[in-house]
């Protein structure tokens, strides 16, 4: 299911890897993350996505940032908020400890995001302190999907719908350094997404716990 290199694990499940960068899992946990994810996107068939964004930071302005809620703030948002209620008619007991698992992980990783455009990153570089674990998040501006590669940072290469978003994870690894991103089937090949990895960046710090209402 997963790739494991020195700085990278790329993997179809998303939960997995999260929990693999945060404490490494028992198989247990990687089937519960596993199954949290996908009541992350689909509950309802809205997904928690619909409101609280594709990757838990609140960006729709509907519902707000829950990277790291625990299971106690996941049920009373369910039992105490009015709009969560075709959610509570549709979510078992069981989903519900499975996605607030997932949510919990994702506070382990701090989101990076750049858009592509024209072959072009907005932002073109940014920075992360050493160790951090990181979903980088590209947005693909263009109508027509591109993949996304590296040569030095060991991921296996992105691909990205037009006008959608993709992300992978990557460890940042101990040592200072730039990483680079590129789109390998656009017209520009000469630009680069920088991940400066240095000591002067601001250090990441987990979640532990997110307002999960407003």
């Amino acid at each position: 299911m997963y790739l494991l290199s020195k700085n990278i694990i790329s993997t179809f499940s998303f939960a997995a890897v999260v929990s693999l960068l945060a404490v490494g899992p028992t198989l247990a946990d990687d089937a519960l993350l596993t199954k949290g994810e996908s009541v992350f996107n689909t509950v309802a068939g809205l997904g928690c996505k619909g409101c609280h964004g594709d990757f838990a930071e609140g960006d729709l302005g509907v519902g707000p940032f829950i990277r790291g809620a625990n299971e106690g703030m996941v049920r009373a948002a369910i039992d105490g908020i009015g709009a969560m209620v075709v959610i509570k008619n549709s979510i078992t007991e069981e989903e519900i400890s499975a996605v607030s698992a997932f949510v919990m992980s994702l506070g382990s990783t701090q989101v990076v995001r750049t858009m592509a455009k024209r072959g072009r990153f907005l932002p073109s570089d940014l920075s992360v302190y050493p160790g951090t674990a990181v979903q980088l998040v590209v947005r693909n501006a263009s109508t027509k999907p591109h993949k996304f590669s590296s040569e030095n940072m060991g991921t296996e290469s992105l691909s990205v719908s037009g006008r959608k978003t993709g992300s992978l994870l990557w460890r940042a690894p101990d040592e200072e350094g730039q990483y680079t991103l590129f789109c390998s089937d656009c017209k520009l090949k000469d630009q680069f997404f920088t991940i400066n990895v240095s000591k002067s960046a601001k250090p990441f710090r987990a979640v532990k716990s997110a307002v999960a209402a407003k």
